[in-house]
């Protein structure tokens, strides 16, 4: 089998114009120091995020969590990237120093269940269950 010279040099030009064999464009070097300020508050807020997914899943697998919050914590889950949901919780944490504290499960599960729209029951503003007004 003969190949000629033409079919080498199409091969040649097809090769030069495809952009993913010919060589990588050189990228510039990162800055060390602006690397390293990105990467502090993205960390913490992995960590956050991590903490609050850990927060939510054991409040879906607790017996002592009722349904209606766990609807509420599926449905905002559901609806709203963990990114999001981490924002939103940092910023509540930040707007009330001294009253929610990241170490208190507890305490981040119930703002993360008002957060996702649970209202408890006989709280203000929230409606009364049909068929509970009674004789």
């Amino acid at each position: 089998m003969r190949i000629s010279a033409l079919t080498v040099f199409a091969s040649a030009v097809a090769l030069a114009a495809t952009p993913a064999i010919a060589a990588p464009a050189a990228k510039p070097a990162a800055k060390p120091a602006a690397t390293a300020a990105a990467a502090a508050p993205a960390q913490a807020q992995v960590q956050d995020a991590m903490l609050y997914l850990k927060v939510l899943i054991s409040g879906l697998q607790s017996d002592k969590v009722e349904q209606p919050v766990k609807s509420a914590l599926v449905g905002c889950l559901y609806d709203n990237s963990l990114g999001k949901i981490t924002d939103s919780m940092d910023k509540i944490i930040a707007a009330n120093p001294g009253k929610i504290h990241r170490d208190n499960p507890s305490e981040l599960l119930s703002v993360m269940a008002q957060m996702c729209g649970y209202k408890p029951t006989g709280a203000p503003g929230a409606a009364a269950k049909p068929g509970t007004t009674g004789r």
